[in-house]
């Protein structure tokens, strides 16, 4: 029989079924409680108010459905509740928690609480069978038509509906009427459910044909042309002679059956001889795995009957230990490739490859794996482990053998006992954080940031390095600055001044330190260009031509190429003569921090060269303009990220979603994805990641692992949904929106004196103004908590309202104060409590005298502050049930 289930318990579910046929299909009800709902008057209410009103947005299922109820009958909104009761009857995906919990949900949109029933029982909700992904995300379109299906029911006759459900096929030859039908998984379900003695527990109607085609040997070309009710029939008949057959029930989903129409993945084994290949990334590959990165290798293969999704073991032979050493899951189709052999590959042998994602690595000569002892201890099917050849599928029972002992292997945690190379640096460190924190204005995003993430990238200076700390100090300074500053200090300390030595004091030091260039060749041309260019024009000892110096005029060369201060340097250098004092006495502040993190605000005329680098014109002596590469704010903050990788640095961006972020990151945006972020050796040799030449500069670049980025982006403008999808693919977002009960007020509890004796409720004020909103805008354009998070008192919310949300507001209405006056309840409330007024200009008045014909128009006034009543302001809240 199709009711044979050993799965689930269907009993109930299938006396429900029958109830829901009787009492609501041939009649009108009840159903979950005494009404009677299910009549065509009904049906007809809901067909208007769902299918033919379809609601689009962000809001979930059950919050479209209430908008679309909004005004619906008590007895059609009931109908709605149960006509979900029966959609999703049959569905095992779905908890009968979750199935309770959404019938209850929609009948208190009625007004009235939900009925208890055994219907809503767990025992009747458990399912009988699969639906897919397919008919939860496309919901809707079964139930426009379920309720279609039931409409046209209840046209027919009493006769006709007898007949129609006097046999299961006539019944199925009715439904094929229906619009969709073909195309609904309910078609199936609504079949089973009036006669499980006749269909199939399956909902999908793809899965029906490959029964018949794999277990029935029917043509797939025949299934093409058949209809549903055929292929019902076709099945019965399967099913009858299988169960003639076997003797016993059959289930299709259950084993053996399943597993011929609907195969598992199957399992290979694949062969690794160290003698043969040297695997030189395996302990790199290792460490990966276990921090939970993707590894793809490709792999030979012998067979060429491996498929995507197939499951792969490794098995390490020629040497011991010899052993299962990694899993994983093959990704590729078998392809053709150069032969790993290098003799071979001269006389153009190819050979066949299969890309495998490693999800378990083990190294056998440190973490437990399984070893041939323990398989060759297991097997019972004769399954070989030591194959000639890669590509050997496991049998069955040793691929649940497999399964089995793998599944017992405690999860690997890497120990480097050695010190790790460079590239096991690059994999080891915390993955880089992209996040955008996203919501409407006032909602703590800058907040968040100052208070919960810049304090993790910042430390006393008290606690670094005089090297870290003279870094931080000198981070913002030129060139010629940082020469200045080391050559005045060679000067009072009567040391060298020649170029050798400035380029080893640490000022110069540290300035190589930020921009990356510790190891560079060309420091030494970077102090003469800076000297040089600086250079007083009266000097007789320097020949670089005069319409290339630019002021100030402070260097100069002595015999001896001992270089001195001279020229502007009394005028000029007076600031930098303070921070020389400044940096010769060194972090004396106890409370002094080292922030390790960048904060820049995006705007619309933010550029690339702003951000990255740019050409820049510079004025020389003679008047004329020279132009230099200069490094942008985020290339040399990178560069000092670089430079320290023991440390995390961050980059902090306001209003990310002002600047044209294709304009501002140019070719960046692929380097500041996480798995493209780069990391260099000692010698400043890229070992992973990605660099690419900048087109100014000419320079390779790549954004260091190190790096976190963080953003801000205010939705108010909805400029989110106008964002570089490029910038979305590579950030995580966090929603940031208003939290009314982070409102402290007076005393704490968000309440602050009127003045009058009573009390303004701050938390109810914000969440009125903003439920409005909501109706008549949309989520993205309310207020946040920090609009009322200083409010103490009456005249701080009296200004407060005056100066910030009332200006908002007409920012969001585009003017339109009547809009506004909504919001605040004032269209309806007496003079005395409103806060904008209106009045009415009358032409005749206004142009006394004059023939023309002009119509009235409304004036709008905003009260001052002091003329608010705390009436005005409670009334905003009053008319509505706030939550608690």
């Amino acid at each position: 029989m199709s009711r044979y289930n050993p799965r689930h318990d269907i009993k109930a579910m299938l006396e429900a079924a029958q109830l829901w046929k009787n009492q609501c299909l041939l009649n009108d009800g009840p159903l979950l409680d005494d009404g009677q709902y299910w009549s065509t008057d009904n049906l007809v209410e809901l067909d208007k108010r769902f299918t033919q009103n379809p609601q689009e947005g962000d809001e979930s299922f059950i919050e479209k459905l209430q908008r679309q109820l909004a005004d619906a009958s008590p007895a059609a909104i009931k109908l709605m509740a149960e006509l979900h009761w029966l959609l999703l009857l049959f569905s095992t995906n779905i908890k009968p928690a979750t199935k309770r919990d959404l019938v209850s949900s929609i009948w208190e949109i009625s007004g009235d609480s939900p009925p208890s029933s055994w219907l809503l029982d767990d025992a009747t909700l458990s399912g009988a069978g699969s639906t897919g992904t397919g008919f939860n995300t496309l919901r809707w379109r079964e139930l426009v038509f379920l309720i279609e299906l039931i409409k046209a029911f209840k046209k027919l006759g009493p006769e006709t509906q007898s007949q129609t459900l006097e046999s299961p096929w006539s019944f199925a030859d009715w439904l094929e009427s229906i619009p969709d039908a073909g195309a609904r998984q309910f078609r199936h379900i609504i079949c089973f459910l009036l006669f499980p003695d006749s269909f199939e527990h399956t909902s999908v109607g793809n899965d029906k044909k490959e029964i018949l085609s794999v277990l029935g040997g029917v043509p797939k070309t025949k299934l093409k042309t058949m209809s549903h009710r055929e292929v019902d029939q076709k099945l019965l008949d399967l099913r009858t002679n299988l169960e003639e057959q076997e003797d016993e029930p059959v289930d299709f989903h259950t084993l053996p059956w399943v597993d011929q129409w609907r195969p598992s993945p199957r399992v290979w084994l694949m062969a690794w001889n160290p003698k043969n290949w040297e695997w030189k990334s395996f302990q790199d590959d290792r460490l990966r795995v276990a921090r939970g990165e993707n590894v793809t290798l490709p792999w030979r293969t012998a067979s060429k009957q491996l498929k995507e999704g197939d499951t792969a073991y490794l098995v390490r032979l020629g040497e011991e230990p010899k052993g299962l050493v990694a899993r994983g899951t093959v990704t590729s189709e078998p392809y053709e490739g150069i032969h790993y052999d290098r003799d071979l590959v001269e006389d153009g042998e190819k050979t066949l490859y299969v890309d495998i994602t490693l999800t378990d690595l083990r190294d056998p000569k440190a973490e437990p794996y399984i070893s041939l002892a323990d398989l060759n201890a297991g097997t019972v099917d004769g399954q070989k482990w030591t194959p000639q050849g890669s590509g050997i599928e496991i049998k069955p029972r040793s691929a649940k053998l497999v399964a089995g002992l793998w599944g017992k292997l405690p999860i690997v945690k890497v120990v480097e006992t050695n010190l790790p190379t460079s590239r096991q640096q690059a994999i080891n460190i915390d993955k880089p954080v992209n996040q955008i924190f996203y919501g409407p204005p006032g909602t703590g995003k800058t907040h968040h940031w100052r208070n919960h993430i810049q304090p993790k990238y910042e430390r006393a200076a008290s606690q670094v390095s005089t090297g870290e700390w003279l870094e931080e100090q000198l981070a913002n300074t030129s060139w010629w600055e940082i020469i200045a500053l080391a050559l005045a200090d060679q000067i009072e300390n009567k040391a060298g001044t020649t170029v050798n030595d400035l380029l080893i004091h640490p000022y110069f030091k540290a300035k190589a330190r930020i921009q990356g260039k510790t190891n560079s060749s060309n420091l030494r041309a970077t102090c003469w260009a800076a000297l040089q260019s600086h250079t007083v024009i009266e000097s007789k000892t320097v020949n670089v031509a005069i319409e290339k110096r630019q002021s100030p005029y402070i260097f100069d060369k002595q015999q001896g190429a001992r270089w001195t201060l001279t020229g502007d340097w009394e005028e000029a250098g007076e600031g930098l003569r303070k921070q020389l004092r400044k940096l010769q006495s060194g972090p004396q502040n106890e409370e002094a921090r080292i922030k390790r993190h960048l904060t820049l605000t995006f705007h619309q005329s933010y550029s690339y060269e702003d951000f990255v680098e740019g050409i820049r014109p510079q004025t020389t002596a003679e008047g004329g303009i020279s132009y230099e590469v200069r490094d942008g704010l985020f290339k040399a903050f990178c560069n000092r990220a670089r430079q320290d990788p023991n440390q995390r640095y961050a980059l902090f961006i306001d209003e990310i979603n002002r600047g044209n972020i294709s304009r501002i990151f140019g070719e960046l945006i692929t380097l500041i994805e996480a798995d493209k972020r780069a990391w260099w050796d000692e010698e400043g040799q890229l070992v992973d990641g990605m660099e690419i030449t900048l087109p100014y500069s000419g320079e390779r670049f790549g954004v260091p692992k190190n790096l976190d980025i963080y953003a801000t982006m205010n939705t108010a403008d909805r400029s989110i949904a106008l964002m570089d999808a490029a910038l979305r693919r590579r950030f995580r977002f966090i929603e940031l929106m208003p939290e009314p009960k982070q409102i402290t007020g007076n005393q704490g509890d968000g309440y602050i004196p009127d003045g009058e004796g009573g009390l303004l409720s701050l938390r109810d004020l914000l969440s009125a103004i903003n439920l409005r909103l909501r109706y008549l805008l949309h989520r993205d354009q309310t207020f946040g908590h920090a609009y009322f998070m200083e409010v103490k008192d009456l005249d701080s919310l009296r200004h407060a309202m005056v100066y910030d949300i009332i200006p908002m507001l007409a920012e969001y209405f585009y003017d339109d104060w009547q809009q506004i006056r909504r919001v605040l309840a004032d269209d309806t409330a007496p003079v005395e409590h409103q806060i904008i007024t209106r009045k009415i200009l009358d032409p005749g008045q206004l142009f006394a005298g004059a023939e023309v014909d002009l119509p009235e128009k409304p004036d709008f006034r905003v009260k001052q502050p002091g003329e608010i009543t705390p009436d005005a302001l409670r009334k905003i809240y009053d008319s509505l049930e706030m939550p608690s």
